[in-house]
């Protein structure tokens, strides 16, 4: 009877697990990157069901909603154009993007990060942008 019912479970659940499945994708490297650097690694499974083509405004929503995360993201691209001159061109998108959302009417039910972090962030968005492999080659240069 056990087996009988394990069975029944099995089958009910197989299309909406595959269904699951299907949704889930590779995980865009420099958001894997960005989530470790602010100690949010946990979320990358949550971000692999995220299309890639969203991934900036899911990322940015979240750290702007997160005063530390926010820091911790702008520590790490500030880090980034230090030693290679340049910033990926997806924390690129994520400053602008971030940016954005506090010059609109949403500011309002964000952390305020204060005018020195929006002041590094605007700063930090006009840098060159490259690709994560080449800011990667750049970084390996360095050391």
């Amino acid at each position: 009877m056990r087996l009988a019912a394990a069975l029944l479970i099995a089958t009910l659940l197989s299309p909406a697990l595959a269904r699951a499945q299907a949704s889930a994708q590779m995980i865009n490297l420099s958001c894997l990157e960005a989530l470790t650097a602010i100690g949010q690694g946990r979320l990358t499974g949550v971000f692999s069901f995220v299309a890639e083509k969203d991934s900036v405004a899911a990322f940015s929503d979240m750290i702007a909603r997160d005063k530390k995360a926010l820091k911790k993201f702008v520590e790490k691209v500030e880090a980034d154009k230090k030693q290679a001159g340049a910033i990926s061109e997806w924390d690129g998108g994520v400053l602008k993007f971030t940016l954005s959302l506090f010059d609109s009417p949403l500011a309002t039910t964000l952390d305020n990060p204060g005018k020195g972090t929006l002041a590094r962030m605007a700063e930090l968005s006009q840098t060159p942008m490259i690709s994560l492999s080449e800011l990667s080659s750049r970084r390996a240069a360095k050391r």
